[in-house]
This record gives structure tokens, C-alpha cells and sequence, in this order.
């Protein structure tokens, strides 16, 4: 079975956290407990592994990302 960007956007707005092959993703208002603090529909991307780190507004745009790293070799 092949996931597609619809199957990790599902994911994301379920309130879960994708971690996988050295890239992450989440919504950061899932994870907050003052949501004050993080505007609604705000991403988060990151990768210890490449040294990244990115906030993104747009669902896509950090799906693109996240997919990037997780498929990134050296």
C-alpha cells in the first residue's frame, strides 16, 4: 500500500505527529496548551538528521517538506 499526501494530511488533522526516516512533522496547535501562543493551522517540520527546522502555514507546503527530508540521502 503506497501513502499519498492526502493519507499524511489525515494524519495530521487528526492530531497526531508523523515521525519517520529522520524527519518529523506536527501541528503545533495540538501540542501547545496555551493556544495563544501558535496561530491555528500553524506546521511544524523538522530534521536533527539535515539540521532543519521550519514553521509553515500551509498544510501542503509542509507535507512537501517533510516528504523532501524523509527521502533525503546522502
Amino acid at each position: 500500500m503506497k501513502i499519498n499526501k492526502e493519507d499524511y494530511k489525515a494524519v495530521i488533522y487528526s492530531g497526531c505527529t508523523i515521525e519517520s526516516r529522520n524527519a518529523s512533522i506536527c501541528n503545533l496547535e495540538d501540542w501547545l496548551m496555551n493556544r495563544n501562543f501558535a496561530p491555528r493551522n500553524k506546521y511544524q517540520v523538522w530534521s536533527d538528521r539535515w539540521r532543519f527546522h521550519q514553521l509553515y502555514y500551509n498544510l501542503d507546503e509542509a507535507i512537501d517538506k517533510f516528504l523532501e527530508l524523509k527521502n533525503k540521502q546522502r
